[in-house]
């Protein structure tokens, strides 16, 4: 099993109340809170601060109306499997990380 990424935009406090208990009980950790970004994570392995410093950077740079779910596994698990490599600007990584960003996107713009 992989591990499992999402990144939650524009989350305010009170939804954030709502939904804490069952992303808990989903077996989620909260990895990093802010006022524009949530990134939890269901995995057994640790991300590094620069792992999650590039994933919520490139995140806080999405702009969307509204919020909005991200599934991120595929990209965090492709970061993570470069990580020896020692790539600082891997495009390949940001391209997967903003095609999962307009998949949602797109998602939530058909409903």
């Amino acid at each position: 099993m992989e591990n499992e990424y999402k990144i939650i935009l524009n989350m305010q406090d009170e939804m954030f109340n709502i939904l804490k208990k069952s992303i808990e009980d989903d077996g989620y950790n909260i990895i990093l809170r802010d006022e524009k970004v949530m990134f939890i994570e269901k995995s057994k392995e640790n991300l590094t601060d620069e792992q999650i410093k590039r994933i919520v950077g490139i995140a806080k740079m999405q702009k969307v109306n509204g919020i909005l779910f991200v599934d991120i596994s595929q990209p965090v698990n492709y970061l993570k499997k470069i990580a020896n490599e020692k790539v600082k600007n891997d495009v390949k990584f940001r391209t997967m990380l903003r095609q999962a960003f307009i998949k949602a996107i797109v998602e939530k713009n058909k409903t």
